[in-house]
């Protein structure tokens, strides 16, 4: 019973009106600099441990207590638990049950199923940490990231085409056997699809994700529970961080190549989104004990953490390191910051570390190229 409680308090505390009026603006006055020590805590450092030699990490995804790492040339799969990796998919090849590429995965606890999309379109499914081949769909449906709610059913982004010459953007329930698209449980338009980050926060029996508000929308928080969909928040950056609508695109033809005016407001798009500062959306969501906690990208990474309307905007330091602070995944109740990979912070100055800093330093330089992880709850 403990669960229904927790969404009806999160819902009396956030609110659950789409009207901007009644929107939370997200301020940039507000924004300070805070030290990682002061605002963390149950911390913890190590490097992982690994009977195989691992390769460089890419991404990393938190699913119950195991932290799934892709490594840099998408081959291989790491199953972190604790700190120590228990299991990996190393299935690079062109045969049975093999691939050329990982694009993403996704997992399901209760029977230990591990789903891998590659780029020529299949889902392939595997079984237990000896990652037991069970089959594939040679047909899956082109799809960003992938979450799944059981052993059968996935819920990904994607992209499908319409009867009324419209591609149709969305979250969708998809049959990880057959590949068939199911329905649309959040539909987005395209500018909103274009800025999706993909993160989702799952718990045992509801997923919370937040669709970018570009343009003169809000950003929304919604909850899916048992397949229903409800907005929790809406928020707002300042002004100088939306994009403007003269550059947005929201529908997308399924002719569009052949459309002259929509690939130059495409081309548009793009040079605004590699020139131009913005802020859509937020990541890394977690929400414990009615605090809303999330993480947007405008200039730097900045911690928003939400409370009874209260709004509280962090840039996070580590003293001796050369950028702010962000995790790349949430683990357990975790935040999950991966030093030794593409996403790690530099040292900069080693005079100016601190004894965590010092920590993580020794760990870095004894890890053996294996992935340092600092775990953290925010206070």
């Amino acid at each position: 019973m403990r669960k229904p409680i927790i969404v009806l308090a999160f819902l009396s505390l956030l609110g659950c009106s789409g009207n901007k009026s009644t929107s939370l603006l997200l301020p940039d006055d507000i924004i300070e600099d805070v030290n990682f020590e002061d605002i963390a805590c149950d911390v913890r450092v190590f490097s992982v441990k690994s009977p195989y030699l691992m390769e460089g990490i890419e991404t990393c995804q938190g699913i119950g207590d195991l932290l799934f790492c892709i490594s840099e040339n998408h081959r291989v799969i790491y199953w972190i638990k604790g700190d120590s990796v228990i299991a990996k998919l190393d299935k690079y090849g062109r045969g049975h049950g093999e691939y050329l590429w990982i694009e993403s995965c996704a997992y399901t606890p209760d029977d230990s199923i591990l789903f891998i999309r590659t780029t020529d379109n299949r889902l392939i499914r595997y079984q237990g940490l000896n990652c037991n081949y069970m089959g594939e769909c040679s047909d899956f449906p082109g799809v960003s990231r992938l979450y799944a709610l059981n052993g059968r059913t996935l819920l990904a982004q994607s992209s499908v085409p319409g009867d009324d010459n419209i591609h149709h953007q969305g979250l969708y329930l998809i049959d990880a056997e057959t590949g068939e698209i199911g329905r649309n449980v959040c539909p987005m338009d395209y500018a909103q699809h274009s800025f999706y980050n993909g993160n989702i926060y799952q718990t045992a029996d509801s997923i919370m994700f937040i669709i970018p508000g570009p343009g003169d929308d809000d950003n929304v928080l919604y909850l899916l529970k048992d397949e229903q969909l409800s907005p929790l928040l809406t928020f707002r950056y300042e002004d100088k961080w939306r994009i403007p609508e003269s550059v947005l695109i929201r529908e997308l033809s399924t002719d569009y190549a052949s459309d002259a005016a929509r690939i130059q407001k495409m081309i548009a798009l793009g040079q605004y989104r590699m020139k131009e500062p913005f802020c859509n959306g937020g990541t890394y969501l977690f929400y414990s004990d009615g605090r809303l906690m999330f993480w947007s990208l405008s200039d730097y990474f900045v911690l928003n953490i939400i409370k009874n309307n209260d709004v509280r905007r962090y840039h996070v330091t580590l003293p001796g390191f050369d950028k702010y602070l962000n995790p790349n995944a949430v683990l357990g109740g975790y935040y999950v910051t991966v030093f030794n990979s593409l996403f790690k912070s530099e040292i900069e100055n080693e005079k100016e570390l601190t004894p965590l800093g010092r920590q993580i330093k020794k760990e870095i330089d004894s890890s053996d190229g294996n992935p340092v992880l600092l775990l953290y709850h925010i206070k």
